[in-house]
């Protein structure tokens, strides 16, 4: 094959990196149900327990923020390091790939 496996190795990569984007999406999508099924549970277990206590309504509402506040908090933090994650993988392959897929030729063996 002479030269021809190094470009088409830099199209396989240029692929993988689409790929890698593509798994960051599935992977926050999966993250952020996870978060969200965690708030839910959280807040039925803080109604319970301010419902046991004969609790007024001002403070089983302001409960109820403060837990929607700390999981909407962990949310988006969580989506930001993965985007930046995914995101700096799906360019350095992207990148790599296309490069190699344009210049392969060129490379003297």
């Amino acid at each position: 094959m002479g030269r021809e496996w190094l470009i088409r190795a830099g199209c396989l990569v240029a692929m993988l990196g689409i790929w890698s984007g593509l798994g960051g999406i599935i992977q926050e999508r999966i993250l952020a149900n996870s978060i969200r099924g965690r708030r839910r549970n959280a807040i039925v277990q803080a109604k319970a327990a301010l419902l046991e206590k004969d609790s007024n309504p001002e403070t089983t509402d302001a409960e109820i923020k403060k837990i929607e506040e700390s999981f909407e908090a962990q949310l988006s933090h969580a989506s930001e390091r993965l985007r930046l994650s995914v995101g700096i993988d799906e360019v350095v392959l992207v990148l790599t790939g296309t490069f190699i897929w344009g210049f392969g030729d060129l490379v003297v063996c």
